[in-house]
C-alpha cells in the first residue's frame, strides 16, 4: 500500500507547475504560517485547511496528527457547512493475505469513497466519489502475475549490476536488451541513480541462476523469467460491477504510473455521484472539465491536472470553500491500489461560524489542536500525551477513539452502495487492534531501508513515512511530504503527535559515569571472546588500561541482495591529550564487495563521548569463519605517550590525505572487528 502519515497536507504534485496551478503558496516561507490558524491556503481558499491521505493519515485543521486504521464508514467533518464521510477499506487485504501472510489488517486502511454534503445550501447535490472493488483471478497484483514473489536468484549476470526502474514491466525490458538474459529480479526499495531516484531496483540472471526464497530481513521482491514475468499488459484488475464501471472517468494516479497499461487505460477509473444517482463521466474531458457547475457556478467539481478533483463551495456570506481530491497508489489492484488523498479549507472569513461547532475526525476548528478529540454530543475525549504503558498505547488510544465515535450509523448514512451492496458492506468492523512495527518481514522494504529512507523527515513525519514505506508507499509518501510543506506548517508540539514513537532507542554509547559501553569485551555478554582483536599495531607499547579504542559497536544483518553485513562503532583517543584521528577502513558496496575509504577525526579528547562520529564497515567473510572487518587506526598527536612510543617511519596511509605532522608523534593500531558475537547462533556451523 502507498501511505503517508502524520502531519502533512499533500497531494502528490508532478511538478511545480502543477503546485501553482493548485494556488499553493510555493515562494511563501514555511515558517510564515503557523499550525492552528486561519492563514494557510489551498487554491484559492485562504483559512484552516484539514485533510486525510494514505492509510489512513489524519491531521485536523488545528494541526493534531493521528491514524484511523480502522475499516468502516466515518464521519469526518460536521459542521454549519459540511456534512463528509468517508469509507476506509482494508488495503488489498486479498492480496495481503496470500502474499504478505498478513493477518493484522487493522494496521492497514485507506479511503475508497468519500461523500460530500453541503449544509447550507440544499440545491448542492450530494456528491460522492468513489472507486469500484478490484481484484484478479489469482489474487495477486496485476503487475506480479506470472511472477514468484518474495523469491530471487542465487547469481546474476556478471557487468550487469543493479539498475534504478520504476516498475516491474521496465525491469523486464532492460533484461530484453541483454543478450543471454532470461530472468530478473524486481526488489521494493529506494534506489539512487545519480541525481534520479527510482522506488526500485532491477537485476538480470541468465539459465544458470537458481531461484531462491528470499531471506525474511530483505526487502520484498519479485522474480521471474522474462517471457512470463513483468508484462502487464497481458494481465489486469477485473473490475466488480463492471456496468457502472463503464460510466467511470480514469484519472491519472499521481505515482508515476499514469502511462501504465491497462484495459481500463491509465490511472484509476472514478466513480461519481450526484444525489445518490451514478453520473455517466466517462466522456468528460481532462484538465479543467467540470462534472458539476462552472467557472461561473458558486459550487462546482472540476478535474484539476493529471489526478486531482477541485471542488468549490461559497458561503450563503459569499466565502469560498475548496476541497481538493487527489487519487492515489499504485493502480488497479495493484498492493497500494487506488485510493483518495483529501484536503479541505474553511474559509477565513466564516471562522466564527466554524470556531462555534465542529464535529468529526477533523476536529474543532477553534486554533486549539487538544481539543479536537470528541464523541459526537461534542464532549471533549483526553487525548494521550505520552505513552505509559509502552509501545503501542498512542496507535491502540487513536484507534479506540476512530471506532468507538465517529462510525456513522445506518440511518445516518449518506453513502451510496455499489450494485449488490447495502450498509453491511461499509459498516465499521468489530476487529482487535494490531500495533504497527516495522521489524517484521511483512514490509515491503527491510527494517534497515526503512529506516535508512525516513531518517531525515521531520520529526513529526518519521511515523507516517515508516508505516507507509513499510506497506509499500515510499514514492508517494515523499511526494507528499514535498507537496505539504507548500501550504500546511508542521507543529513542534510534540502533543500534537498522537502516534506512538517509530524510532527503536539505541543501545547507549557510555553509562551514567561515563564508561565506554559496546566495546569488544561487553558488546556480547553471552560469549567468552572479545569481539574485537588488534592484530598489529606500529610500537611495542600497549593500549593504555581502561581505553578500548573501539566502543558503541553493533552489528547489522544484510538488508537485501544489494547490501551486505556491516558493523558499526565509534573510536576513542586513548591517550591523555588531544589526537587527530584518522580510520581506514572498507565501505560496503553490494552484497560482497567493499570500497576503500578513510575519513578523520580533529583534536579528540579522550573519554567516552556519545556526540562522536559513528563508522559503518562493510563485513567480509566465508563458509568457514565469521563474517569480520580489518580496520586501520592512526593516531597522530603530542601526546607525551604518543611521542615516547611512536616509531619514526609510521606514517598516516596517503590515502588519508593527513596534513605534515611536524613535531608529532603517530601510532597506528589494526584491529579485527568481528561482525556477529563470536560463538553466536549466526556462525556457521
Amino acid at each position: 500500500m502507498n501511505f503517508g502519515q502524520t502531519f502533512l497536507i499533500l497531494f502528490a504534485l508532478a511538478s511545480s507547475a502543477d503546485a501553482q496551478l493548485r494556488g499553493l503558496a510555493t515562494s511563501r516561507k514555511s515558517n510564515s504560517f503557523q499550525v492552528g490558524h486561519y492563514n494557510e491556503k489551498l487554491g484559492s481558499c485562504i483559512g484552516a485547511v484539514c485533510g486525510l491521505w494514505g492509510d489512513p493519515h489524519i491531521i485536523s485543521c488545528d494541526g493534531l496528527g493521528f491514524d484511523c486504521n480502522v475499516q468502516g464508514l466515518f464521519t469526518l467533518m460536521k459542521n454549519f457547512m459540511y456534512n463528509i464521510q468517508a469509507n476506509f477499506v482494508h488495503v488489498n487485504s486479498i492480496e495481503m493475505e496470500k502474499i504478505f501472510v498478513w493477518q493484522d489488517f487493522p494496521a492497514a486502511t485507506y479511503t475508497n469513497d468519500i461523500i460530500i454534503q453541503n449544509v447550507e445550501n440544499s440545491d448542492v447535490p450530494l456528491m460522492q466519489f468513489s472507486f469500484p472493488h478490484f481484484h484478479n483471478e489469482e489474487n495477486i497484483a496485476p503487475s506480479e502475475r506470472g511472477c514468484f514473489v518474495n523469491a530471487h536468484y542465487d547469481s546474476y549476470m556478471s557487468g550487469y549490476g543493479k539498475t534504478g526502474v520504476e516498475s516491474i514491466d521496465k525491469c523486464r525490458e532492460r533484461c530484453e536488451k541483454i543478450d543471454g538474459c532470461t530472468k530478473f529480479v524486481f526488489v521494493y526499495d529506494e534506489y539512487n541513480d545519480g541525481d534520479k531516484k527510482h522506488p526500485a531496483s532491477c537485476w538480470v540472471a541468465d539459465d544458470s541462476a537458481t531461484l531462491q526464497k528470499r531471506p525474511s530481513h530483505y526487502s520484498r521482491s519479485v522474480a521471474g523469467p522474462v517471457n512470463k514475468c513483468g508484462h502487464s499488459d497481458m494481465y489486469d484488475a477485473i473490475l466488480d460491477n463492471s456496468d457502472q464501471v463503464a460510466k467511470a472517468k480514469i484519472i491519472g494516479n499521481g505515482t508515476g504510473n499514469e502511462n501504465k497499461k491497462s484495459r481500463h487505460g491509465a490511472g484509476c477509473p472514478v466513480l461519481y455521484y450526484e444525489n445518490g444517482e451514478l453520473k455517466d463521466i466517462s466522456d468528460v474531458g481532462g484538465n479543467g472539465s467540470y462534472l458539476y457547475g462552472n467557472s461561473d457556478s458558486k459550487s462546482s467539481v472540476k478535474l484539476y491536472g493529471t489526478n486531482k478533483i477541485k471542488i468549490v463551495h461559497t458561503t450563503a456570506s459569499g466565502a469560498k470553500s475548496e476541497i481538493m481530491l487527489e487519487t492515489a497508489g499504485d493502480g488497479p489492484g495493484e498492493i497500494w491500489s487506488c485510493h483518495w488523498n483529501m484536503f479541505v479549507c474553511l474559509p477565513k472569513d466564516e471562522k466564527e461560524r466554524f470556531v462555534e461547532g465542529g464535529l468529526g475526525l477533523f476536529g474543532s476548528p477553534d486554533g486549539n489542536s487538544q481539543n479536537d478529540w470528541m464523541n459526537p454530543n461534542g464532549n471533549l475525549i483526553q487525548i494521550p500525551t505520552n505513552n505509559p504503558k509502552g509501545h503501542g498505547t498512542k496507535g491502540q488510544e487513536s484507534y479506540d477513539y476512530c471506532k468507538n465515535n465517529w462510525c456513522v450509523s445506518q440511518d445516518d448514512s449518506l453513502m451510496a452502495y455499489p450494485e449488490n451492496t447495502s450498509y453491511d458492506d461499509v459498516k465499521c468492523l468489530e476487529e482487535e487492534y494490531v500495533d504497527f512495527n516495522i521489524d517484521n518481514d511483512s514490509c515491503v522494504l527491510s527494517t534497515e531501508k526503512i529506516r535508512d529512507a525516513c531518517k531525515d523527515s521531520p520529526p513529526l513525519l518519521v511515523h507516517t513515512c515508516q508505516t507507509d514505506c513499510c506497506y509499500g508507499g515510499c514514492p508517494l509518501f515523499f511526494e507528499t511530504q514535498k507537496e505539504i510543506a507548500e501550504f500546511v506548517t508542521l507543529s513542534t508540539n510534540i502533543e500534537d503527535c498522537v502516534y506512538d514513537n517509530p524510532e527503536i532507542v539505541p543501545d547507549p554509547i557510555c553509562d551514567d559515569e561515563n564508561n565506554f559501553l559496546g566495546t569488544g569485551e561487553s558488546v556480547c555478554p553471552l560469549s567468552s571472546k572479545s569481539a574485537v582483536k588488534v592484530i598489529h599495531k606500529s610500537t611495542t607499547a600497549d593500549i593504555p588500561d581502561g581505553q578500548p579504542v573501539i566502543y558503541g559497536l553493533t552489528f547489522s544483518d544484510p538488508s537485501d541482495d544489494d547490501h551486505g553485513r556491516e558493523v558499526k562503532f565509534r573510536v576513542d583517543n586513548p591517550f591523555s591529550s588531544k589526537s587527530d584521528i584518522f580510520v581506514r577502513y572498507a565501505k560496503k558496496v553490494g552484497q560482497h564487495a567493499n570500497d576503500p575509504a578513510c575519513d578523520s577525526l580533529d583534536e579528540v579528547v579522550p573519554g567516552c563521548d556519545v556526540e562522536s562520529e559513528e563508522f559503518t564497515v562493510g563485513c567480509i567473510g566465508s563458509d568457514y569463519q565469521d563474517p569480520f572487518a580489518i580496520v586501520d587506526i592512526y593516531f597522530a598527536s603530542k601526546d607525551s605517550f604518543v611521542l615516547s612510543n611512536a616509531s619514526p617511519d609510521t606514517e598516516v596511509e596517503k590515502c588519508c590525505s593527513a596534513p605534515a605532522y611536524d613535531g608529532f608523534g603517530v601510532i597506528k593500531y589494526s584491529f579485527k572487528i568481528q561482525c556477529v558475537c563470536p560463538d553466536s547462533i549466526d556462525s556457521p556451523v
